[in-house]
This record gives C-alpha cells, sequence and structure tokens, in this order.
C-alpha cells in the first residue's frame, strides 16, 4: 500500500481509537461526546466550508450533475435495500423504512470530511460543499416520509413536512455557512487578517475534533443482535451505494475526476449516528443499525484504503 495512503488512512483511525479508548475509561463521557459532535457540525466544519465557498473557483462546478450522481446511486441502493429488508424476518413495513435509510445515511461529517481533507487536501472543499449542503436535511426527510408512508399513507401532512425539511435547511449551520459564502464570493469581500486567523482556527479544528467525537461515540453501540440485518447494511452502504454512485458519476451524468473521487467516497462511508438516531428514534431495526454503524465504522479502514488507492491510481 502506497506511504501517501497509509499516513492517511493511519492517523484518522488511529484519532478514532483513541476517541473511543477516552470513552471507555470514561475520559471523555456522553455529555462531551455530544459537545464535541454539535461543535464539529455547527462550528468547525461550518467554518471550513465557508471558507472554501467564499474562495472557490465555480468555473467548473456541476451541481446539478453531482448531486444527480451521488443522490441518484443514493436512491438506486434505497431501493434495492427496501426489497432485500422486506424478506428480513421480524421487521415490519416500517422497520423496513428504518433499514432503507440507514443504507443510505452515510457518515459524512465525522469521516467522509476527514479522509477527504487529510488525502486531497484543501482542494476538495467544493465537491464536499455540494454533498453537504443537502445530505442531511434531504436524508433525514426521505427516511421520515418513507416511514410515514409505510406505516399510513393517507394520514401523511405534506404541508407540515414540507415546513420540517424547509426549517431544517434554514437552520442547519452547514447550510447557511454555503449561503454566506456564496454572498461573501459574489460581493468581493475580503475579512481582515484577525478574523481570518481565527477562521483558519476553526477550520484546522474540524479534522481532530470529528475523529475523537466518532470515536468516543462508538462507545455506546452494539454488535449483539440482528446479523442478517447488520451484515444487508454494511455491505447496501459500503460496497452497493459506491457502485451505483461510480457508474452514474463516470458514465451517466460525467464528472470532474476530484468530484468523482468525493463522490464516491463519501457514497461508501458507513453508517452513521444520525441513522443510529432515526431507528433509535422510532424504536425499529436498532440493533441492525447499531452493528452495522459500528463494524462499518472499522471496516471502513479497509475499504478506505482500497478506495483511496483506487482514487490516486485513475481507476475511480
Amino acid at each position: 500500500m502506497p506511504t501517501a495512503i497509509l499516513t492517511t488512512v493511519i492517523p484518522v483511525f488511529g484519532m478514532i481509537v483513541l476517541g473511543y479508548g477516552f470513552a471507555r475509561i470514561n475520559v471523555i463521557d456522553a455529555g462531551a461526546v455530544r459537545g464535541l459532535s454539535l461543535f464539529v457540525f455547527n462550528a468547525a466544519l461550518p467554518a471550513f466550508l465557508f471558507q472554501s465557498t467564499a474562495t472557490m473557483d465555480m468555473a467548473d462546478v456541476a451541481p446539478w450533475s453531482m448531486w444527480f450522481a451521488f443522490f441518484g446511486g443514493a436512491a438506486i441502493t434505497f431501493f434495492l435495500t427496501w426489497i432485500v429488508a422486506r424478506k428480513i424476518e421480524g421487521l415490519n413495513q416500517s422497520g423496513s423504512a428504518v433499514m432503507c435509510t440507514a443504507a443510505i445515511y452515510g457518515n459524512l461529517g465525522l469521516l467522509g470530511v476527514p479522509l477527504a481533507l487529510q488525502h486531497f487536501g484543501d482542494s476538495v472543499g467544493v465537491p464536499l460543499a455540494l454533498i453537504l449542503s443537502v445530505h442531511a436535511p434531504l436524508m433525514w426527510t426521505l427516511a421520515t416520509v418513507h416511514r410515514e408512508m409505510a406505516r399510513n399513507a393517507s394520514n401523511l401532512n405534506w404541508r407540515a413536512l414540507g415546513w420540517e425539511l424547509t426549517k431544517s435547511l434554514g437552520t442547519n449551520a452547514i447550510v447557511l455557512a454555503l449561503i454566506f459564502g456564496g454572498l461573501y464570493r459574489a460581493l468581493g469581500l475580503s475579512l481582515p487578517p484577525i478574523p481570518m486567523k481565527m477562521l483558519q482556527m476553526l477550520t484546522d479544528s474540524s479534522v481532530p475534533t470529528s475523529l475523537i467525537a466518532l470515536g468516543a461515540s462508538l462507545a455506546a453501540y452494539s454488535l449483539r443482535g440482528s446479523w442478517g440485518g447488520m451484515f444487508l447494511l454494511i455491505a447496501m452502504k459500503m460496497v452497493v451505494m459506491p457502485l451505483a454512485v461510480f457508474v452514474l458519476a463516470h458514465y451517466v451524468f460525467p464528472l470532474p475526476p476530484l468530484y468523482a473521487k468525493i463522490a464516491v467516497l463519501f457514497a461508501a462511508m458507513p453508517a452513521g449516528a444520525n441513522a443510529f438516531l432515526f431507528a433509535q428514534r422510532y424504536d425499529e431495526a436498532v440493533p441492525a443499525v447499531s452493528g452495522a454503524v459500528a463494524l462499518g465504522t472499522g471496516l471502513a479502514a479497509i475499504t478506505a484504503s482500497v478506495l483511496l488507492y483506487l482514487a490516486d491510481a485513475g481507476v475511480i
């Protein structure tokens, strides 16, 4: 394995192991894990995305192609998971909806972004921004709609769901950072040295805090429970979805090389905390999702190494 990949993957997953160890020996408790996660999603990551959007070159940006390739791959995976999940013993219709959500709702913020930044550098700001700008609100809304339709489609309140999506977008720190970064760039503004330095410090903190938070959060997950459901989710999320996105990004909605690499890398990220929270919220398929988060994150050390190798070789 090339040294460049080892120097990306080993430190990233080493920090995750460190965070897990801190949680196991109570150096970090559940409140600290939540605080770190909130800091990443509401401060550090938005700072990076604001900085990237405010300074990026828009000439080569292809937002629609990026969205169709990435979320089209998610849609294919969602449908295939829905077909297979209905055959799993003990899952009702709404439980299958939770499984579908976990099969496409990857851990981008705490794992995908650190891997991309460590390996490709700050040049990935634009493709990261394009996916992250709609990823969480869209996935959560889709999950909610699917589950409610599975339970009782006739009572589904489309107006309330539309308002929920609008509110999610309007209060999402990542979305707001992208909007203000775009406005900042359009107006030709520039930050004074001191605020710029503070922004850079926030940006620099995003990778280590993300990884420690992810590692510490893994202490709460369990591998006990539905092994069939767990392996189904891992296969769909970490094999089927990246393959679907690869085909779409190269042959249906052709993307620039860096965009295609980020789309496939993000598609291959294991299920994350939001997928688990969704399962826990409705108390359905919790063991399968919990196991997919824990085991999938461990397996990502191998799959991410392979993907980065293929990306550097020009295959992806």
